[in-house]
């Protein structure tokens, strides 16, 4: 440990109060300047500090390694969209379909330019600044740290010296004393422990002029140690201030650049968008028809006839009879979903009389898309399995509408379907409301009513619909009148099916 003389001692202990970490010496409070922190018992300051210039060093140095290899992936990945948008796409398409692929190469050549200037920015405004101040910490390294921590050094030799003069001091004392107390007890060898004794003082009074001029040199160097660590501690944190402030604006410029390039790869998506909404593929084949069809005339088979009978035609050839094509399209592809938010669209029966009552096909429920429910289709979940039926959600507004008795002279129809059976007969239950029966559907699953208003069935049950509201509850009665309850006129629609 470092000894100073009375005076400095007293001197920098006023100092070290002063100065103690973390405290402001005018008024008390925490400071958070590092001239006033990192000092404490051992220089314990120096190495933390020391330690967090180096660390942000190589914060600094990783973050522009990093860059360089992010502008390396947006280059590269620019580079193979141009190539990639060289590449030749329906060569021989015509029409819309055509203009839609040229959108698709000429957008994607965008792409690859807009990555590629991202690339580029990337370099020149993130990863450049980024070299500059890495620079400057290394400059601030050999500049600023080298010399302090040479002073560092030296000052801890200079306390070494004074630790090592004192405990020699010490050791005189100790041994002077040794002798005067022997010399005391009259000890037979009296003259020759005065003789050492007389030595030891010598060697005391040198030692303590030399423990005196160790601890007046360490005393005159601690002052302009000081000045330079504070001066030191002042340009670190300047240095450190400037760095965070960086690190944040330089994370701000790149993903305001990355969002500049999400939103030009949106728009140039969003063209690609705009261009088919108007592909209607109906009319670039009739487009191709028009516009390469050769005709609807199919050449009979030639008829047989002798050489000499033969008829010739004005080009020298075999006249050639033709019929016309009049063929019926019998197309094996499935029918086009209807577009999002669109409902199913309601079938007439083929061969109904005029005065029968149009059947309205039961809304599809929505389709479940990786058990996602698709936005604009009825508000109807997808029908359970069955053991664990869904519940649909209900509109607590609507009111039951109990199952009217249907004219006598009406006749009730069902959709024409190959899988379809008999539909049984109209019930007598009414209440007078004079609404018809549309169809009959066969419920899939068991249904136990929640409310008043709706009825329970089972998988196998016979149901007469009258109403069918967009909000997937429709109105009707079982069949079964054993089980009928008046007044309960409510079920789920995806519970059941055509009957």
């Amino acid at each position: 440990m470092a000894v100073r003389s009375q005076s400095s001692v007293s001197s920098l202990s006023k100092y070290a109060v002063a100065k103690s970490p973390g405290v402001d010496p005018y008024n008390g409070i925490p400071s958070r300047d590092f001239c006033n922190s990192f000092w404490g018992a051992g220089d314990a300051g120096v190495n933390i500090l020391f330690a967090r210039m180096r660390g942000a060093a190589r914060s600094t140095d990783a973050l522009r390694e990093f860059w360089k290899e992010r502008a390396a992936i947006e280059e590269e990945y620019g580079r193979k969209l141009l190539e990639l948008s060289k590449m030749t796409v329906g060569k021989d398409e015509i029409g819309e379909l055509r203009n839609a692929l040229d959108t698709l190469q000429v957008e994607t050549e965008k792409l690859g330019n807009s990555h590629m200037q991202l690339g580029s920015q990337i370099r020149t405004d993130i990863e450049g600044p980024t070299t500059m101040l890495l620079n400057r910490q290394i400059e601030h390294r050999r500049s600023a740290q080298a010399p302090v921590e040479k002073k560092f050094r030296s000052k801890a030799s200079q306390e070494s010296w004074v630790s090592r003069a004192r405990e020699k001091c010490q050791s005189d004392r100790a041994r002077i004393a040794s002798y005067t107390q022997q010399i005391e007890n009259n000890s037979p060898d009296a003259e020759r422990l005065r003789a050492k004794l007389k030595k030891a003082e010598q060697t005391a009074a040198a030692n303590e002029k030399d423990y005196a001029n160790v601890t007046k040199a360490l005393a005159d160097m601690l002052p302009g140690w000081e000045a330079d660590w504070k001066e030191y501690c002042d340009s670190c944190q300047d240095l450190e201030e400037d760095r965070l402030d960086f690190m944040k604006d330089n994370l701000w410029a790149y993903a305001n650049a990355i969002s500049t390039v999400c939103v030009a790869d949106d728009n140039s998506c969003e063209t690609i968008r705009t261009v088919l909404d108007h592909f209607e593929s109906d009319r670039d084949l009739e487009s191709f028809v028009q516009e390469y069809g050769t005709g609807n005339s199919i050449p009979n088979a030639p008829e047989f006839s002798t050489i000499d009978s033969e008829p010739s035609a004005p080009d020298g050839g075999v006249p050639m009879s033709t019929h016309i094509s009049r063929y019926t399209r019998r197309a094996k592809r499935p029918a086009p979903a209807p577009p999002y938010g669109n409902q199913q669209p309601i079938e007439e029966p083929a061969a109904a009389p005029e005065t029968a009552t149009p059947i309205a096909r039961p809304p599809e429920p929505p389709s479940p898309v990786n058990n996602v429910i698709i936005p604009g289709r009825p508000d109807i979940p997808p029908p359970p399995p069955p053991q664990e039926p869904v519940i649909p959600p209900r509109d607590p507004r609507r009111e039951s509408t109990a199952l009217p008795q249907p004219p006598a002279h009406t006749q009730t129809y069902i959709p024409a379907n190959e899988n379809v059976a008999q539909a049984p007969p109209s019930t007598d239950n009414s209440n007078g409301g004079g609404k018809k029966i549309l169809f009959y559907v066969e419920a899939m699953y068991d249904y136990t009513a929640t409310i008043d208003e709706e009825f329970s069935f089972q998988a196998g049950d016979i149901i007469a619909v009258t109403d069918i509201p967009p909000d997937g509850w429709w109105s009707g009665e079982l069949l079964d009148e054993a089980r009928r309850i008046p007044g309960r006129n409510v079920f789920p629609s995806n519970f059941v099916r055509l009957f």
